[in-house]
Order: C-alpha cells, then sequence, then structure tokens
C-alpha cells in the first residue's frame, strides 16, 4: 500500500462566504439568495474542472481574508483525470434545494418519499460530487451535506429536513417531531442524493466489464484523501469500479439517523486505510451487483456507529476480503453516567425536554449495532449471493451489543451463502459502565454483561436446496467480568458448519450442536437457541488471557498537520505538505485539523427505530481548547481553532538551519483527554549551500 499524494494544482478557487459549524454559510439568506450564490459558485467551479489538464486538480482554499472559509454548491462532475482539492478549515457545503439535484427520472421527485420500488438509493436526485475514472478528492477540509438543515424548495420545503425524510417515511407523524409527514400505509423509499458518487455501482448485465470505456462502463483508479464527509442528506459515499484507495478519511453523521452509511463499496482492488467513520448505518458496507466486488483490504479502522462493516448478500459474489487492525465501539465521550449528564446537561433537564427514561436512550450500544457482519435481511430475499473468503482479524470491538452478526435470510432458490469466512484474533472487551440496560420495542433487554453473537443461514427450503454458514472461530475471545461469569449474554445459531481453532472463550462457543428439532437452553449464563448446528473441528483451549492484546482505546478526536510556505494560509504548490525544503531564515506555518471523531449535531429522533417516545443522538461537543505545536518536546507557541472550528495555525518566522520535526496537541478538556497528532519535517539549508 502506497499512501497517495496531492496532484499538482491547476487552478485555485478562493472561498467568498464565512460560516460556523452551527449554522452553515447564508443562514438567514432567502432562498432566492442561497440558490443564486450555489448557481455562481457551481458554474465557475464546473468550469474550473472542465478546463483543469489531467493528472492535476482545482484547489479549495481560504479566502484572501481568512475569515471566508466556505462555498455553497449544488452537483458537480468532476471530469475523468481531474481531483478536487479542500484545503484545511475549508468546508464545502451542499444546497439545501432539492430542486437544484433533480436527476430526469420519471415519476420521481427529489426531496419527496414515493412507493419503495421506485423511490430507491441514487435515484430522482443527483449526487452532490460525482467522480469519474482517474480523478478524487484530497485534502483536510470538509464536505458538510447539511442534512439536519431544512429543506429550500418541494413538499416539505421549510418543515422538513433530509433526515426528517428517512426518520418518518414510514412513521405516524408524532407530537414535537420538527416535521410532520403524515403515514400512508405504504413502505416508502426516499428520494434524496449521495454526497459522493464514485464510479457506476450497477453495471449493465450486457455491458463488458471494462474499465473506462465512456458511458456505463467501470470506472478506474479513485481516490479519497484526508477528507471529512459530514452531514449526508442520506448515504455519504458510493464507490464502483475497479482500483480504490479511500485513505484517511473521517465520515461523520448523527448515530441514529438510517441510511447514513458511510462508504458502499461495489467495487473490486480496494484498500480502505486508517479510516474513521461515526454514523447512524453501516460505516462500511461491501456489496455486490451485477458485478463482483472483490480484492478489498480495510485496514487501521476506527469505527463509532451503528451497524460496523458489514458485507452484504445481494446480488452476483463477493469475496477475497480482509479487515484487520479494526475498533469499533459504542461508548460516546460526552455522556458522564458518574454525574448522569450528556453534553454537560442533567437527565432530569432531558427527561423534562424529551421524555426519556434512561440515559440507554442516548447510547449507540442500547440498540441493534453491529459490529463485524455479513448479512441480506435488508436487501430482497431469495437472492443468491455468494460471499466467500472473509477475514476479520486483529479486531478489537468495545461496547456494541451484536458484536458478530453473520446472518443470511431467504426463503426462496437461489439461496445465498457464506463458506470460507473466519473471525482471527477478535477480541471483545468487557462491558464498560456506558453499556446500560435498555427495553427493546420486542420486550427484550440488552445492557451490562450481555453480548448476543448470530450465525443464522436459511437451511433448506422449498425445493430442497440447502444453504450453511462455513465459519471459523480462531482466538476469539469475549471478556469475563471479575467473578467469572460471561459477557456472552445470548447465541442464536441456525444452519451451521462450525470449526473453532487455537482458542476461544467462552468455552460455549464449542457447544452449538443442534439436530433440526433445535434447542434452547442456558449454559453457564448464556443463553442458547439453536437449530441445525455442527462443527467440522474443535480446539480445546478456552483461555480468555490468551486473547488477541487490544491497542489503547481510539481517540475521540481526528488530528493532521501540514505546513505552508510563507506566513498565513498558502495556495497552490505551497500549502498541504507534510514535508517542505526551504533556505534558513525563511518562514512557515503550522496548520493543525482536529477535531471530534463524531458529529457535532445533537437532536432529539421521535420513535427512533421504534422507541417511543425515541432516541437522543449526542453528537460530540465542540473543541474550546488552543491547539499547542510541538517542535518534538519543545513548546513553540499555540493557536485557537478558527476556519469553522477546525483549522489552528502557528507561524514560524526565521527558521534556522537544519532538519525539523514539529508535532501538534490538543490538551484536555471537560470531555476529551489529551490527543497528540501529526509529524511534519522541514530541511532548511543554509543560504550559500
Amino acid at each position: 500500500m502506497n499512501e497517495p499524494s496531492f496532484p499538482q494544482t491547476c487552478s485555485v478557487f478562493r472561498a467568498v462566504l464565512h460560516a460556523n459549524a452551527d449554522e452553515g454559510p447564508l443562514p438567514r439568506a432567502s432562498v432566492e439568495d442561497q440558490d443564486d450564490e450555489s448557481n455562481v459558485e457551481t458554474a465557475e467551479l464546473q468550469q474550473k474542472l472542465d478546463r483543469c489538464e489531467q493528472g492535476k486538480a482545482v484547489e479549495l482554499s481560504l479566502g484572501t481574508d481568512p475569515r471566508r472559509n466556505a462555498f455553497l454548491i449544488s452537483p458537480i462532475n468532476v471530469p475523468v483525470g481531474v481531483s478536487l482539492i479542500l484545503d484545511g478549515g475549508v468546508t464545502l457545503y451542499a444546497s439545501r434545494d432539492p430542486a437544484l439535484y433533480q436527476q430526469q427520472t420519471p415519476g420521481v421527485t427529489c426531496g419527496d418519499l414515493g412507493p419503495k420500488d421506485i423511490y430507491k438509493v441514487g435515484v430522482g436526485c443527483n449526487s452532490l460530487i460525482t467522480l469519474t475514472a482517474n480523478s478524487g478528492i484530497y485534502g483536510y477540509g470538509v464536505i458538510d451535506g447539511q442534512g439536519g438543515k431544512l429543506l429550500l424548495s418541494g413538499p416539505y420545503a421549510h418543515d422538513c429536513t433530509w433526515w426528517d425524510l428517512t426518520n418518518f417515511k414510514n412513521r405516524p407523524s408524532q407530537p414535537g417531531a420538527s416535521c410532520v409527514i403524515p403515514y400512508n400505509g405504504m413502505v416508502n423509499g426516499q428520494a434524496s442524493p449521495i454526497l459522493i458518487s464514485a464510479g457506476n455501482a450497477e453495471t449493465p448485465v450486457d455491458q463488458p466489464a471494462d474499465c473506462d470505456k465512456g458511458r456505463n462502463s467501470l470506472n478506474c483508479d479513485l481516490t479519497l484523501y484526508k477528507v471529512t464527509v459530514r452531514n449526508p442528506p442520506y448515504h455519504s459515499m458510493r464507490f464502483g469500479g475497479q482500483n480504490v484507495t479511500i485513505w484517511g478519511i473521517r465520515v461523520q453523521s448523527p448515530w441514529n439517523i438510517p441510511n447514513t452509511d458511510g462508504m458502499d463499496i461495489h467495487a473490486s482492488n480496494v484498500t480502505v486505510y486508517d479510516a474513521t467513520v461515526a454514523n447512524g448505518d453501516q460505516e462500511v458496507t461491501l456489496v455486490s451487483n451485477e458485478y463482483p466486488s472483490t480484492n478489498i483490504t480495510i485496514d487501521h479502522f476506527h469505527g463509532y456507529g451503528k451497524a460496523g462493516i458489514t458485507t452484504l448478500g445481494a446480488g452476483v459474489a463477493t469475496s477475497n476480503i480482509l479487515v484487520t487492525n479494526a475498533y469499533i465501539t459504542g461508548d460516546l465521550p460526552s455522556v458522564n453516567l458518574a454525574e448522569q449528564t450528556v453534553n454537560g446537561q442533567t437527565f432530569a433537564w432531558m427527561q423534562k425536554k424529551f421524555q426519556i427514561t434512561g440515559l440507554g436512550q442516548a447510547l449507540m450500544n442500547a440498540v441493534d449495532v453491529d459490529a463485524l457482519a455479513i448479512n441480506n435481511t435488508t436487501q430482497s430475499r431469495g437472492i443468491g449471493s455468494k460471499i466467500s473468503n472473509v477475514a476479520f482479524q486483529s479486531i478489537c470491538v468495545a461496547d456494541v451489543r451484536s458484536p458478530i452478526n453473520l446472518e443470511l435470510d431467504a426463503t426462496d432458490s437461489p439461496l445465498p451463502s457464506a463458506k470460507g469466512i473466519t473471525f482471527r484474533d477478535v477480541h471483545v472487551l468487557a462491558p464498560s459502565d456506558q453499556k446500560q440496560t435498555v427495553r427493546h420495542p420486542d420486550g427484550s433487554l440488552s445492557g451490562i454483561g450481555t453480548y448476543d453473537l448470530e450465525f443464522i443461514a436459511p437451511g433448506t427450503v422449498s425445493g430442497g436446496e440447502t444453504s450453511t454458514n462455513e465459519f471459523t472461530l480462531d482466538n476469539v475471545v469475549l471478556d469475563n467480568f471479575a467473578d467469572g461469569t460471561t459477557s456472552l449474554g445470548l447465541v442464536t445459531a441456525s444452519n451451521n458448519l462450525i470449526t473453532t481453532t487455537t482458542n476461544i472463550y467462552p468455552a460455549v462457543l464449542n457447544g452449538l450442536h443442534a439436530d433440526s428439532k433445535g434447542v434452547s437452553k442456558k449454559v453457564d449464563g448464556t443463553k442458547l437457541m439453536l437449530t441445525s448446528n455442527d462443527y467440522q473441528s474443535t480446539t480445546e483451549v478456552n483461555d480468555p488471557t490468551l486473547a488477541y492484546q487490544c491497542p489503547a482505546p481510539p481517540s475521540f478526536l481526528t488530528g493532521d498537520l501540514f505546513v505552508s510556505l510563507g506566513e498565513g494560509p498558502a495556495y497552490g504548490q505551497s500549502t498541504n505538505l507534510q514535508q517542505a525544503y526551504i533556505n534558513s531564515g525563511d518562514s512557515i506555518t503550522l496548520s493543525a485539523v482536529v477535531q471530534p471523531a463524531m458529529s457535532q449535531t445533537t437532536l432529539f429522533t421521535y420513535m427512533g427505530y421504534a422507541y417511543n417516545p425515541g432516541l437522543l443522538s449526542i453528537g460530540s461537543p465542540a473543541l474550546t481548547n488552543q491547539v499547542r505545536f510541538y517542535e518534538e518536546d519543545r513548546y513553540l507557541g499555540s493557536a485557537s481553532l478558527r476556519a469553522n472550528g477546525t483549522l489552528a495555525s502557528l507561524v514560524l518566522e526565521h527558521v534556522s538551519p537544519g532538519h525539523h520535526k514539529y508535532r501538534a496537541e490538543y490538551p484536555a478538556d471537560k470531555f476529551y483527554k489529551t490527543f497528540s497528532f501529526g509529524q511534519v519535517t522541514v530541511a532548511a539549508a543554509a543560504k550559500g549551500w
């Protein structure tokens, strides 16, 4: 794996708007004024992209006045071979006017609801950014979809947000809800835009699987590097084609807003490295439609959200998947259980305002949350997807209700199948005090001491066809409590051929045998619901001390450090640098981009995931301290976070001769621990060398 590097700049587009994280750009402007601004900026950006030479990029930068930090656009198309760079501190906002996204799709209106068989993902609305072959998005800036802000046109203008369409499309209107959408008795879909569409995810069956052959062919060689994608109206990103690199990115949306998928990957030869995703649906979805997805590696992954990393059974075949060095958690930095506060607000305040009955309604681990999943329950039944050679390796999971979920559901031929699935060195940590007990809509309880594992295949259906999951548990450990009881509360297993090797804990994972009549029992504190399971082989080692040793939990902050030449913001080739060569005595600017790993949006969702009265979605608090800069361990100075609360810059004048290594640090505050990040190098040559 080679880390991407920034392409050369063909032109610079300087921001003319100012925005902050709470309001966005032009918060009090009329619809006409917002559309006029969006149309002007979109036209200029599209013109710059169309005129850019292949192999280069249009750079979106801070304005001449650095307080100008924002752009407002509607859909753009990035041409073949051209890329987009977002400088640190820059936020590219998506228009909130559905009319500006409207596709020429008969019978589908962007920003509306309709029958699910017509109102599908990607139908009715153009994506905000559409990438083509050999293109990408780079930089330390932010793309903000404004999913939680009111729509400006359409049937729900000024009453609903994009997220309201998702939350209320199949439910009666609720008292106090921010958007009144009467339930029409139908299973609705929605027409909402994807933020980034990169390549054709669904290639027609009769189309050759070739790269870069024009309309409807596969796109290849796509790159997403370092950028933050925040508050999508619907799915965040969708990648198709071949040869995709996703490196160092952040994806952020509230944890209880469905369909805010982080990355939907319908592609082959894919690398996802050093990604941080916190959202309300699958963090990463791997799925094949007409074109197989294969040879995919996800490495150094941090997940905070609802559905983890999911291989989704739908379509043709998904194979050769490696997920490694991942840490997935259901914790939140802003919940203080000892003080019974969330974001500093008391439980009594939240109870009065939202009628919640417990802090569990603010915790993502209180609902049906997965970490490592292979399933097809959200897709059409009976599609014969073949999932094979999938390895989850060196994984840590904390406070996620269902750490492993292997569930293929179908009743008709051809059946889906999952074979060659391996869970190796998977360590599910003992639940922390943030794993609160909560009553689910079906009456069941989950909380401290309760993790669920699911291994379910269709078995034999009408016509005699049989589908059995075939998987291996290799050094899989669910931590125990000090009193020796297990943290595994429930195992549901049907139609599996299982292998256990090296070590497992608890030992009950070797006791999932069952015939077709089934059995329901409790063993050593774990409830077993079993049907038609057998073992290929088992291990005799059941030792929790042999568990994969998890690294320290990931920070709830993310950060990058880069250097620019000169004093203040630089443009073009002299910014976004990880290393620089200068003459001694010259000046440089160190810039730190640091932000919470999670969305900063906090909202209450009535009847969210069928919970009555609803769920409180807690965003991470904004950062309040200054960023500190160091040359190795020597303190250089501090700077406040500006430019939409993400960028702090420090000018260093008269740099002395020699090699210099710089880093940055955000000091601990009420919600976050001290966070050190970044390293850039500068070589200053003595004049006359």
